[in-house]
Parts: C-alpha cells; structure tokens; sequence
C-alpha cells in the first residue's frame, strides 16, 4: 500500500517561446532534508496560481516514517513555492492516486485518498471538499467493510456528486474495479465491483454523455506475469454494458487513458506489447491509439513511434480544436535506462503532429515521472509529477513543467513528426461483419507459420486456429458464438498481424 516518493530544493530551467511561458524545475519543499520525499499527483489552476495535490514524509517527526497529505501554491512562472495547507495523523499514512485532486463547478475543490493506521492495510477512503479559497467545508470518511480496497481517481457528475474509481481485493489472485457514488456533500451513495477475472485496478472514470460510466485501468495475472489494460462502459447505476482488453493477450502490455470528444466517441492510448524476440520481450513494443463509438464499435486502430520499453499512457488532454496530445512514460534508451516523459500530438483524425521527451536528470535509472496536466490558456500545457534520482537530496522531489504552446520547454527534446505510424486495420479484413454463421477473414499473405486467435469481451479465447505459411484468408463457422463483439487477432510466428472487430448477430 505503501505508495510515496519525493522532496525539496530547487532546481531551475526558465525560457520563454513565441511570448509562452515555459519552466522545468525541480522543488524540495523542506530542503535538502534527505528524508523528506515528496511527489505532486494532482494539479489545477487557481485564479493566477496553481495548487499542487502532494503526499510526503512528515520531517517533524522522521523517526516515526509517516506519510502525510499536502497541498502547495506555486505561481504562474513556477516560482514561490508555499505549502498551504498539510494533513497529517499520528501513526497515519496519507495515501493518493493521479487525477484524485479536481476543481468543482462553483469553483471549489475536491480531494480523494486513503488512509491507513501503522501499515495494518485497514484502509479508510475519505473525501474533501474546499471552498474557492482552499478552505476546508467538509471531510468524509466514505465507509466500506474491512475488506482491502484503495481508490485511485475522482470527478464531478453532471448533478453535482462525485464518482471514484479504484480497486477491490477479492482473494489472493483476485481484484475487482471498485466504483463509488457520491452526492455532492460525499456521502456515499452506491458502490459497484467488476470483475475482469484477475487482478484488475480501475485507474481513470469520467461520467458519458449519457450519464454512464467510462472506466480504463490494468488487469494483470498472478499466475502468468501478463498485464492488459481494459476499457469499461457502465451505466449510470455502474452495471457492466461492455468491456474491452486492449493490447496483446500474451505480453505485459503498458498502461492505458482515455478521452472523451466533443461529439461523444472514446478515445484510448496504451502501450502495445506487439513484438516478440527470443528473450523476454514484456513491456517492449509502440504506442497504440483505438478510437471507439459509445456503443464500442471500433472506429480506428493505429500504431504510432518507434519501439520502447514500458510504454505507459497517463493522460489525454482533448483541445479545442478537437487535437489531442497523449502524455506518458517509458525508458529512454537501453544504455541510459533512464525514464522520461513523453508528449505526442495528433490531429483530430489521428495523424501525429509531433512527439516531444521531457526530463530533468538524465542519469542511469533516473525517474522523469509527469502523471497530471491541464491546459493553459496560452495554449501551454502545465505539469506536474516527480524526479526521483540518486544524485539528488532528498531522493525524491516535485517535478513541475510547462510546455509553450508548441510543446517546447527547458530540457524537451524534440523529435518532429517522422514516427513510423501505420495502421494495423491494414493487415487484416472480416467478412462478412456483422454475421451469423460465417465469416472470412483475410489477411497479408504469412511467410511463416501462424495463428488465429477470437476473443469475447471478457478476454477469453473462443476460437483458435493453426495457419500454413503462405495463407492469405481463412474461412470459419461462427454458429455457435453467442451474439455480440469480439475480437480476431493474426499472429505470424508469435508476431501481431494484424486485429479486427467481428460482431456475431
């Protein structure tokens, strides 16, 4: 349960683009104390100001180890850092989850997070609410039975309530995605678990606009090492209408969010284990971006960037002009084996515009984390994280960035738009889709030897097939497929093809 990291003294880089501010510093909030790590999960604009969701280690007491909660004001040019307000317990550990901190409609704020007492795992949820000038009006223990849970993500629905995500222990190998609603005081109207057959941790919602639930987090397997992340539509009373797992069924795929458009659809970014080697190949592969109608049906699928390890999407800003700009990790480098953060624009209709890696310490096993952002009205983009490095004291401190329009800042390293992109829709054909009793599905011819696997909405197999080198289509009986939409998936000696959609009528 144990989540922290960061710390405190600062660190500057400042330049200024086509009149944009733009900054990359690092800040250790009680200095070079090297054991008060710290790390900035949330950030929202407060008038000219930002104010910095934070979770660090209590120095007036250092012996004791504690996590505490803390929220800064830092300004509009990244300077004069303040902790405004701290949240702390004897003996209590303040924990968080990325995108827990939110502006509300009248201007105030919400914050929500666990709490656990000497690392005994009885974790409470609570929620808090401030006015527009950060004071505190309401804290809430939102109540649960003593089975393990943590919660990871809050909005605001359209009547004024809350809805948080997060995740649920089942047994040992199990976790459901765990669902709360509040109304707008936090008192906890409903909650909802989903299963997704293993462990499965709900990381990011948003309200649809339909008023149902759109719900991205990871699934991982005890038994097999693999990971995949899903995408899950509810109801409004958080019942399961469908769920997708993304990313190659047989690898450790990287993290995945989502964005809702302005005219409904889902957009969702992960990263996709797509190539296979003799060694051990999970997390290594490129950046996969789908594009579904709220109905799930898949509008477009495309690969992007070249190949990376750890491949993990933290968030998707739409912008106005229906653009959008994915923001994520992965390693840089096998030589360096440092972390850094990465921004890739697109076009409205998927085309990538340009891709930009940020860090602050580019040092061996260096950790360039940026997981929240918003939009400025210069067109910039403010970020917030942590830089977590041996050469530093404390280990572990707030990393704060903000691009100029461009996506340009102190210590980006542009790499333009000459990404290999293509779509893997391309390589494979169904049809007829939708059918009844049978469809065919063709593909590039194989040079080797492959296979054909369907997957139901659940992730489980429910066809496969052995096909010859030289194969170009395959023909097979769906009679007894039940009604609905599943996914078909050409492998080429272990290598991904090509995916499609089927839908059984």
């Amino acid at each position: 349960m144990k989540k922290i990291f960061c710390a405190c003294f600062i660190v500057i880089n400042f330049t200024c683009f086509s009149q944009n501010i733009s900054f990359n510093k690092v800040i250790a909030p009680y200095g070079n104390i090297s054991s008060a790590s710290f790390a900035a999960t949330g950030i929202v604009k407060h008038g000219s100001n930002y104010i910095l969701a934070l979770t660090g280690y209590d120095t007036t007491n250092i012996t004791t180890d504690i996590q505490s909660l803390y929220f800064a004001k830092v300004d509009s040019n990244g300077e004069n850092f303040e902790i405004i307000k701290k949240y702390n317990q004897p003996d209590t550990n303040y924990y968080d989850g990325y995108g827990a901190f939110i502006r509300t409609h009248n201007g105030g704020f919400c914050y929500v997070g666990d709490i656990d007492s000497n690392y005994n795992l009885k974790v409470q949820h609570f929620i808090m609410l401030f006015d527009s000038s950060m004071n505190n009006v309401i804290t809430k223990i939102i109540p649960h039975d003593n089975i393990l849970e943590a919660i990871n993500q809050v909005r605001e629905t359209h009547d004024h309530g809350f809805i948080i995500v997060g995740q649920r222990y089942v047994t040992d190998y199990v976790d459901d995605v765990l669902i709360i609603r509040t109304d707008s005081l936090g008192n906890q109207l409903w909650r909802q678990s989903i299963s997704t057959g293993e462990y499965g941790n709900g990381g990011q919602i948003e309200e649809t606009p339909d008023n149902g639930l759109l719900i991205c987090g990871y699934r991982g397997s005890y038994t097999t090492g693999q990971g995949d992340p899903f995408l899950i539509k509810t109801d409004s009373a958080g019942n399961l209408v469908w769920i997708k797992f993304l990313g190659n069924s047989s690898e450790h795929d990287g993290g995945a969010a989502f964005a809702i458009t302005q005219q409904g659809d889902y957009i969702v970014a992960l990263g996709y284990a797509s190539y296979t080697y003799t060694n051990n190949t999970d997390w290594l592969g490129r950046l996969n971006v789908i594009k579904y109608l709220p109905d799930g049906t898949e509008i477009s699928n495309r690969m992007y960037d070249t190949i990376r390890w750890d491949n993990n999407v933290n968030k998707i800003q739409i912008l106005p002009n229906n653009d959008f700009i994915l923001m994520g990790s992965s390693v840089a480098g096998l030589d360096t084996n440092f972390y850094a953060t990465f921004m890739f624009k697109f076009n409205a209709n998927g085309d990538s515009l340009w891709r930009r890696i940020y860090y602050n310490t580019k040092n061996y096993v260096d950790q360039n984390i940026l997981c929240d952002n918003l939009l400025d009205s210069d067109g910039g983009i403010t970020n917030c994280g942590w830089l977590k490095s041996n050469i530093l004291s404390p280990y572990q401190q707030v990393w704060i960035l903000k691009t100029d329009s461009n996506g340009y800042a102190p210590g980006c390293e542009p790499t333009g738009i000459e990404e290999i992109q293509y779509s893997n829709q391309e390589a494979i054909k169904v049809y007829p889709n939708p059918a009844t009793m049978q469809t065919t599905i063709a593909y590039l011819q194989l040079k080797e030897e492959g296979d054909i696997h369907i997957y139901n909405m659940l992730g489980q197999i429910v066809y496969e097939e052995k096909i010859a080198k030289g194969t170009s289509q395959t023909k097979i009986s769906i009679q007894h497929f039940k009604a609905g939409l599943y996914k078909v998936i050409i492998r080429e000696k272990g290598i991904i093809k090509g995916e499609v959609s089927l839908i059984k009528e």
